[in-house]
This record gives C-alpha cells, structure tokens and sequence, in this order.
C-alpha cells in the first residue's frame, strides 16, 4: 500500500458529495433525482481515482482507473439533464432524446473498458515509478479528444439553459441559481486547466478535488438557501404561468422582477422593463402616478393603447419586512379588456334601451291622449267625460262645492253636411272646438259629445256664474264664420245647463238634466239658453 498526499484530497472530495447526494435524497423537486446522481458520479470518480493511489497493483489501479471512468462519461450527460428538469423543459427530455443522450456515454464507456483490444481511448497505459510511488503513464487515443469535445458541449449546452432560466427569475431566486451555477463551473474549468497543463501537473487531475468545492455549494443551496424546497418551485411555476401581469418594485420604485404574462400585456420584453423606473413606465398611461406608488393598498385602471389597446386593472400591494420597513411593491396586472367591452356594450344597449322606453312611453302617451280624445276636434270624448265627471263629482261631494255642466248642440247642423257636404261640417266642427277651447277656464274641460253636441263641465261654480259664461260662449260661437272655399259657415247653438248636487246627484242626473234644458230650448225656437232650474216649477 501507498499512500499519496493528494489521495487524501481526493477521499474528502468524495464524501462531500457523497453527502451531498444524501441531502438532495431527502428533497423533493424537479430535477432533485437528477442531482442526487450527479452528485453520486462525483463520488465514483474522486473516489475511485482516490484508489489509484493507494493500491500498488497495476491490475488494480487498472480496475479503479476503468471504475472512475463511470462517473467521467455520464456527468455531463445527467448535468444536462438536471439542468433541463430545473428549468422545467421537460418537453425535452422526450424518451428519444435520453436515448440520443445515453449514445455517447455508453459508446465511450464500452471503448474505455475494451481499451486493451483497440486502443482507441488511450493507445498506451504503463505503470511508472515516481518518487518512491506507482503511478500510471497513459497516452490519449484519437477517441479521447472526441469524447472531450462532446463532453465540454454538453456541459456549454447545460450552462447555458441554466444561465437562460437564472435571467428569467427574480433576483431572490437568481442567487439561488449562481450558487448552483459556480459550483458547476468550478470542476469544469479545473478540467480545462488540467487539459491545458496536464505535461507540468505530472498527470495529477484536478478537477475531482473541485468536487468538494462543488459538493459544499449545492449543500448549502439545499439547507442555507432551500433551493430544493418547494416554495421557489412554487413561486415559479405559479407567477410564471398567471394569467395575471405581476410586477415587483423595490423601495426605491424600480422594477426588480416580472413575470411572462406582464410582458405581453406591456408589448415590451422583461430585459427592457427590469431596472427601469415604475414612474417612467406609468407615467405613459396614468396622469399622477405617484397616487399609485404612495400610501397603502391602491388599486386603479389604465389604458395601454397598444394594438390592439388593452384595460388593465392595477392591484398595488406594499410589501414590508420583519421590522415593518418598506422594502417594495408588488403589483398585479389584470385585463379587463373583454370586461370592459362588455360594460360599453351593455351601456349602449341601457342607452337605447331608454331611447326605447322613452318613445314608448311617448307612444303610449299618444295611445292614451287618442284613447281620450275625439281625433276630429282634439277635444276629449264621451268616454273621457264619463270617468272624469265621476272622479270629479265624488271630489266635489268631499270637499261640498257645485259642478255645472253645459250642453250645446249646433242648431240645423244636418242642413250644413247636406248643403255643403261632410267636409264642410268637419272643418266647421273643429273651428267650433278651437272656441270652445278658448273659452275654458283651467280646470275646466270640453268634450265632443256625440255628432254636434259638446260638453263644458265647470267644477267649482253655481248657476247664475255658468249662465253668464253659457250667454259670452253663445255669443262667440254665433260671430263665429268659417271660411270653406268660397263659402263662410255660420250657425246658431243651443245649450242647456244643469248643476250638481242641485240637479242630480249622479253623472247619469245631471247630464240628463243639461240635456232637456238644451232640448227644451230646441223646443222653443233654439239659438238659446236654459238652465234646468228654468224647466222645474217653483215648490216643485
């Protein structure tokens, strides 16, 4: 037995990652089985190349060199894939593609272990003797070279995905990655180093001593950091795939981590935004942006007029540290383009919904106004006369004051439409309206009877007062000459009057009683006035 200086690097090498190994066991998160691996081929390769220099036995030291050459050839193949499964490209990592992966090891492996048949690997291994110890002098073979330029592009390609995943983190995570990141150059460049100065490093390989280093980093991004924990897997699977836009501020107001979903709603990529000033970017869209940045909780909307423009709903949340300091503000974007579309378009459909119920309404008013009135003279018609004169009857008996009814008839009214013709009475009718309607008082209201008779009720009044009114309306109406073609109509009325509760108590009574005072007029040679006072005998 032997015993070299370095070996005792090497053996501590190799229980740091063999520790490691243990701790990443007890993790559970995408890629940890990868890493536990990887952290186990480690262990092979410092362990078995520790080996080499404890056994005098050139057979020996054959068996371990061959044995250390499991963990070479199959590390930068399970670093790729422990850096794809962290970053979660698993797409990647389609059954073809592992199978293209194992290619190059497994050849490389069959090679180095059938080396004595072919020399391919190395085209000579011999045992010398250096300073009072055995060591192996080996020359590389052409496939050596080509199992190193594989391995270094492997190794690249895996740096790369890592870098590339570390950029699209925040910065509490990306420390996260730089420790994972350095403890994984670290091996690689002492590999490059031992390449380029393998002549003055006397075949000493430094590159397993490295693995210590590197099994002390990803411990302590297991147990400091937690890197293995769930909370940053979490973090983000979650934030990266939210539908929302989150945007995270320091105290400052500088933007320090977004996430995929804000970037499309901004239009901009997360290289552009990170870094920049939250009042920068927010005074494009909002007049007092530093109303948003101020205070506690805050929420408001803003248009971004993109192409095409979106609406976006901003959530403000102050975030505070254990000794209740502001150290930043987290920020959720969400769109509420589709909202409010559907909020304009519900307006418009309110707005002419109302339009509708107004011209609705004007049409039923219409419908009511023609319900009531006589469309030849606009006046109000028997049906209107009748559940108004009731309505205002029972008002009249509550409150005990008299309503006179006039009636009046249009004296030879037939000899008109037979001499002149229906329309020369229509236009006749409707000017005798029009003085009616000039000679109602408020409150008081004409009504087309029937034919040529009309009826004026006049709440409030007696029978002397509706005489005096009967006699001035008379007097109008018989002035009055309605021009039709070359014509002028006149014509003499008759009118009755009868009052309430006087003479009759009902709206059947008393429009009875102004109806035989008018016909009592007719009776007596018409172009007159009569109350149904007149018609009743004194003590009758």
């Amino acid at each position: 037995m032997q015993i070299h200086p370095f070996a005792i690097y090497l053996i501590l090498s190799a229980l740091i990652t063999l520790a490691a190994s243990l701790l990443a066991w007890q993790r559970s998160m995408p890629g940890s089985v990868t890493l536990r691996w990887l952290l186990m081929s480690m262990t092979i390769w410092s362990g078995a190349y520790a080996a080499r220099w404890f056994d005098l036995s050139f057979d020996a030291k054959l068996f371990s060199f061959n044995l250390m050459y499991i963990g070479i050839l199959v590390m930068p193949t399970l670093f790729l894939i422990f850096t794809l499964r962290l970053a979660r490209n698993d797409h990647w990592l389609s059954p073809r593609n592992l199978l293209l992966l194992a290619i190059e090891p497994s050849l490389s492996l069959l090679l180095m272990w059938t080396n004595g048949f072919h020399h391919w690997y190395y085209t000579s291994i011999q045992p010398v003797a250096q300073g009072g110890l055995v060591m192996l002098e080996f020359v590389r073979g052409p496939w050596y070279l080509v199992n190193t330029l594989y391995s270094y592009a492997v190794i690249l390609l895996a740096l790369t995905v890592m870098f590339l995943s570390a950029l699209r983190l925040g910065p509490l995570f990306r420390s996260q990655y730089r420790l994972i990141i350095i403890g994984s150059i670290i091996p690689w460049a002492s590999s490059i180093f031992n390449e380029l100065n393998f002549t003055v490093l006397q075949g000493l390989d430094l590159t397993p001593v490295a693995f210590g280093i590197s099994g002390i980093l990803f411990a302590f991004a297991v147990l400091r950091v937690r890197f293995m924990q769930l909370i940053p897997v979490a973090r983000s699977h979650l934030i990266d795939n939210m539908q929302d836009g989150v945007l995270v501020l320091d105290e400052r107001h500088h933007i320090v981590d977004c996430n995929p979903a804000l970037e499309r709603l901004m239009g901009e990529p997360s290289r552009t935004l990170i870094g920049r000033n939250a009042f920068d970017l927010f005074s494009q869209w909002l007049i007092q942006p530093d109303e948003l940045l101020h205070g506690l909780e805050t929420g408001t909307e803003m248009r971004i007029p993109n192409a095409p423009s979106r609406y976006l709903d901003l959530r403000v949340t102050p975030l505070f540290d254990a000794y209740n300091q502001l150290n930043g503000r987290l920020i959720v974007f969400r769109d509420v383009t589709e909202r409010k579309e559907v909020e304009r378009k519900l307006r418009n459909a309110n707005s002419r919904l109302q339009t509708q119920l107004i011209e609705i309404g004007v049409l039923q008013s219409q419908l009511r106004e023609q319900a009531i009135r006589d469309p030849l003279t606009n006046l109000f018609n028997r049906r209107y006369l009748e559940e108004t004169l009731d309505r205002e009857l029972a008002r009249a008996a509550r409150e005990r004051y008299a309503v006179c009814v006039m009636m009046i008839d249009i004296d030879h009214f037939k000899q008109v439409n037979d001499t002149y013709g229906h329309e020369a009475g229509d236009v006749m009718l409707k000017s005798i309206a029009e003085t009616l309607t000039l000679h109602t008082r408020r409150g008081d209201f004409a009504c087309r009877f029937g034919g040529e008779e009309f009826v004026i009720v006049m709440p409030n009044i007696n029978t002397d007062i509706a005489y005096d009114r009967a006699e001035a309306l008379r007097e109008s109406l018989n002035s009055l000459h309605v021009s039709y073609g070359r014509f002028s109509l006149s014509a003499t009325f008759s009118i009755g009057i009868a009052c309430y509760p006087a003479n009759g108590e009902t709206r059947e009574t008393v429009l009875r009683a102004a109806d035989k005072a008018m016909y009592a007029v007719k009776r007596s040679g018409r172009d007159d006035i009569r109350s149904f006072d007149d018609l009743t005998p004194v003590g009758g």
